[in-house]
């Protein structure tokens, strides 16, 4: 839906400081050494844009598709986006984008969705022959340190959304078993409650 986080755009950085400090731009930062530095990246939910520096950084030459539901939140990723950085602010809603691409970017964002919606939008986006996927989220069970911390700090998250923005989902979805399904290779792995991992797939 366009513009259901309009009314968070301009405290959202302060807001996730909050509650987990720094560690969702750090993770970030992380899965940013992964990326490509040349061709095309499209990158989903691209929020308020803290992120681009850090990917001009890496990749000055690299050509990005930003998709971004919120009006606002792209009024401050243009704030943040360097002067000469290849991008391209896509104002939509991500099931009204369809082009595909070989590399794509997703950082706390597919968890806004049930499986059933992350796995269409990953065959809708993915390129017929090779695509890799570069994803920061939240993963949880019973393995999880601080189990109990951990599960209280994303019922609260999860309940603001829902007051503020009309989220609607009400439940942690299981990334990693949607991109096993669709018989991705996860190259990195890491067990961490918030975490970054790169899903690659060859189709022959």
């Amino acid at each position: 839906m366009l513009n259901q986080y309009n009314k968070i755009a301009h405290f959202y950085t302060g807001l996730s400081r909050f509650i987990f400090s720094n560690q969702l731009i750090k993770i970030q930062q992380e899965l940013i050494t992964h990326l490509p530095t040349d061709g095309k990246l499209l990158i989903l939910g691209g929020g308020n844009g803290e992120i681009l520096p850090s990917i001009f950084k890496h990749a000055p030459h690299l050509s990005i598709e930003y998709v971004e539901a919120s009006s606002s939140m792209i009024k401050v990723a243009k704030k943040n986006a360097p002067n000469h950085q290849k991008i391209t602010f896509h104002h939509k809603d991500v099931h009204d984008y369809s082009h595909k691409h070989g590399h794509i970017y997703a950082g706390f964002f597919l968890d806004l969705f049930h499986e059933k919606q992350i796995e269409q939008l990953i065959q809708k986006l993915e390129k017929p022959k090779k695509t890799t996927w570069y994803i920061a989220d939240f993963q949880i069970n019973k393995n999880t340190r601080n189990h109990l911390f951990r599960s209280i700090q994303l019922k609260l998250t999860i309940l603001f959304f829902r007051l503020t923005t009309q989220h609607t989902i009400n439940h942690l979805p299981d990334i990693r078993s949607v991109y096993s399904n669709l018989s991705y290779i996860s190259k990195i792995n890491t067990k961490r409650f918030i975490f970054n991992e790169v899903f690659e797939k060859l189709k022959y």
